[in-house]
């Protein structure tokens, strides 16, 4: 069973939701109390539906009402999905027996996990179809709580676009009526959240690894060109390098702490180490670690951060909130949920090109900001 104590990342049925209302066309119900409704619906800032349990509804149980919040969002969208909570799942209540076959169920309590296996739950029981006439590539690994979501998803379809390749749907956001035809082939702009949907054909995170799924589809479609993403790919590869150069003319390299899911962090820290030359003390991961060559641990709860942090401390973090108050010393670039006490409105990516410029851009200002902050 997952420990909830001190949690910095959310649970397995937060995970469902985001996947859900991601999809529009599909109204979700929170079945269980107001707490797990008020957590996602304040994080995410979509409409949903609870069914507000309490005391009573327990021991009598509830699906009188749980039916007629369904049978009322029937009315309203496409389709409904609900999402099982702790409460009822601990108790027994048996949902699915009492909800009509069409609607979308998944058991998906807190303590089963965190946030990725709600999110792949949930995927499984999406009424996605892959259309034979559909052209181009789906999107896979948007989520609604990624920092970098909106960011993501613009420039995979700029460098999609540029090589002449369309997207077809985006998982998971995206309307229903476009996730019924997807298409049989898949790019990834975040691994760890793969859907299951569609023929992998690689993931856009990192320039090289965009080059190669770029030379998967010259293969595999027609009309795929590369030109346009090569010129891109020298330009801005060639600023990432002067910049960094020069910086490494006057100052060390840093000393950094990833804190974030595992394919997000492990991606930063290739780069930092690449182009910077960076020690990386610790990749700190919400999720479940994956292969990597740097040290990894779980860092799911903020007495794990504080003991990561205090092992080799960084002069350069990124991370959420609670790393940048958990080591206020340090120079620190946004990068994992929650990023709090910032405005940020602007779409930032992190896959693609402008991906990786905006990543290096930020840690070069931040670790620049901290030193001039340093000898004030």
């Amino acid at each position: 069973m997952r420990d909830c104590r001190n949690a910095l990342w959310p649970c397995a049925m937060t995970g469902a939701v985001t996947c859900f209302t991601g999809i529009r066309g599909i109204g979700t119900i929170i079945h269980g109390p107001s707490g797990c409704y008020f957590f996602p619906a304040t994080v995410l800032h979509r409409r949903l539906y609870c069914t507000f349990l309490i005391e009573e509804d327990i021991i009598f149980g509830a699906e009188a009402r749980l039916l007629e919040l369904v049978e009322r969002l029937r009315e309203e969208y496409e389709a409904v999905a609900v999402v099982n909570t702790c409460t009822p799942a601990i108790t027994g209540e048996e949902i699915r027996t009492c909800l009509p076959g069409e609607i979308l169920m998944v058991d998906s309590p807190g303590f089963i996990g965190n946030f990725e296996e709600g999110y792949h739950a949930a995927c499984r029981t999406l009424p996605a179809r892959i259309d034979p006439e559909t052209a181009g590539v789906n999107l896979d690994g948007l989520q609604l709580l990624d920092p970098f979501c909106a960011g993501n998803a613009l420039e995979a379809q700029r460098v999609l676009a540029a090589a002449g390749v369309g997207v077809a749907a985006r998982f998971c956001d995206e309307t229903l009526g476009g996730m019924r035809h997807s298409s049989g082939y898949s790019v990834h702009t975040n691994p760890d959240l793969s859907s299951g949907f569609g023929r992998s054909m690689g993931t856009l995170l990192g320039i090289a690894e965009t080059g190669e799924t770029l030379k998967r589809l010259e293969k595999t479609l027609d009309g795929v060109d590369l030109e346009a993403f090569e010129y891109d790919m020298e330009t801005v590869g060639s600023a990432i390098e002067t910049s960094c150069e020069k910086f490494l003319m006057r100052h060390d390299p840093p000393v950094v702490a990833i804190f974030s899911g595992f394919s997000y962090a492990d991606f930063a820290a290739r780069m930092l180490k690449h182009y910077l030359d960076a020690s990386v003390t610790i990749l700190g991961v919400r999720n479940a670690p994956g292969n990597s060559r740097f040290r990894t641990a779980e860092a799911s709860s903020l007495s794990a951060v504080q003991d990561l942090i205090a092992a080799d401390p960084p002069d350069l973090l990124l991370g959420s909130s609670f790393e940048r108050m958990a080591c206020p010393d340090a120079a620190f670039v946004p990068f994992t949920y929650p990023l709090r006490g910032m405005v940020r409105l602007k779409a930032r990516p992190l896959v693609g090109i402008q991906g990786i410029a905006g990543l290096m851009e930020d840690v070069l200002n931040a670790c620049l900001d901290h030193q001039d902050s340093l000898n004030t």
